[in-house]
């Protein structure tokens, strides 16, 4: 091939390529709906597990203050026995 049919050649099928990338189009197009269907299934699936997440701390953090609460209610009630035993004691120490 002389050199003047190859620069040819090669500027022809740099200016087919566009025309050849827009016939191949169709094809990509035909699979976007699958694709955003797949996304759209994905969104919804992380907004379910974060609603689950949130669901899950909010239960944690109730369970937390409920041991907080039992933990207060031990510690009085370790005091107030506390306080009986030394009134006990005390009176027991009598004349």
């Amino acid at each position: 091939m002389r050199r003047g049919q190859y620069w040819l050649a090669l500027a022809l099928a740099l200016a087919a390529a566009p025309l050849w990338a827009r016939t191949q189009q169709p094809a990509v197009s035909k699979a976007a709906p699958k694709d955003a269907a797949a996304v759209a299934r994905q969104r919804a699936e992380v907004q379910r597990l974060r609603h689950d997440v949130a669901a899950q701390e909010s239960g944690s953090e109730a369970a937390a203050q409920r041991l907080k609460q039992r933990d207060a209610e031990i510690a009085d009630l370790q005091r107030q026995l506390q306080a009986a035993q030394q009134a006990g004691a005390a009176t027991g120490k009598g004349p």
